[in-house]
């Protein structure tokens, strides 16, 4: 299989560059991506540990960019990719520097790690989003990263990274983090709850999860998602992006206006993807 990463925040997109040729490798082009999100990130390192898991190569084709291929070593990628992969392009030379205000490198998330993980998390969102704001943004994060531990384990496990930025460069406050875990997906999940026995694509399911009071479990829970959009303030511009399976939702919140758009896509992903980007005015 070949993943083609070219680009500006290349899985983001409606559609994936999949070419499904060969089961027993996995390629990650990366040579043409210009700029990396977590979401890249995280997600590549979560395809990789898929395949290599079933006994497939991995093979990362670095950046053609230097400053794009420096990004992806300081976000410890190419750590975080399965024993054995092998890695074509030049690795620069590091002179590392404390980032752990601003970054979340790429980690292993699992219930052994997910306290020290949150507790980074919070210090990078209450230092760039100020208390109140940090706050109610963690607590979202909070929500993404139970979801990926309960409902996302896997043999394979899930990925986790961030980035604030501080809106010198971007014009806005801005923290940005990824949850790419490899585990049934959100279809699958929903419908152990006969509730939803109905709902018969990811598409759909996708828009459920994101509707109060709606849970794969008979527990009453299920608002977590709903609240991550509607708890950060009214000055916030918040976007969520999820894809599981073959299904695509894009939500998105300004001020008080809230707006879900749901598809179903051609090229289906292993378990569930989340970015979050909650934006404020510096």
């Amino acid at each position: 299989m070949l993943l083609e990463l070219a680009g500006r925040h290349p899985l983001l997109r409606d559609s994936l560059a999949i070419q499904s040729t060969d089961d027993s490798r996995i390629v990650l082009d990366a040579r043409r991506l210009l700029f990396a999100s977590p979401l890249d990130l995280t997600a590549t390192a979560a395809i990789a540990h898929a395949h290599a898991a079933v006994g497939a190569q991995a093979t990362l084709l670095l950046p053609d960019s230097k400053d794009v291929t420096a990004y992806v070593q300081r976000m410890d990628l190419l750590k975080a990719l399965p024993s054995g992969t092998h890695v074509e392009g030049k690795v620069p030379e590091e002179i590392r520097s404390d980032r752990s205000a601003t970054l979340l490198e790429v980690a292993a998330l699992r219930p052994d790690t997910a306290d020290a993980i949150s507790e980074g998390l919070g210090r990078v969102a209450t230092q760039h989003l100020g208390p109140r704001d940090g706050r109610r943004v963690f607590k979202g994060i909070g929500e993404l990263i139970d979801n990926a531990i309960s409902h996302g384990a896997s043999t394979c496990g899930a990925f986790i990274a961030a980035q604030a930025y501080s809106g010198k460069t971007t014009g806005y406050r801005r923290l940005e983090i990824a949850v790419c875990d490899t585990g049934i997906g959100v279809l699958t999940h929903l419908r152990r709850n006969p509730e939803h026995a109905h709902v018969t694509t990811s598409a759909e399911a996708l828009e459920h999860a994101v509707r109060p009071g709606v849970s794969g479990t008979r527990d009453t829970r299920g608002n977590g998602l709903p609240d991550l959009l509607a708890g950060t303030s009214d000055t916030a511009a918040t976007r969520l992006v999820l894809r599981s399976g073959d299904g695509l939702l894009r939500a998105g919140r300004l001020r008080r206006a809230a707006v879900t758009r749901s598809l179903s896509t051609r090229a289906p992903v292993q378990g569930t993807w989340s970015w979050l980007r909650v934006s404020y005015r510096p």
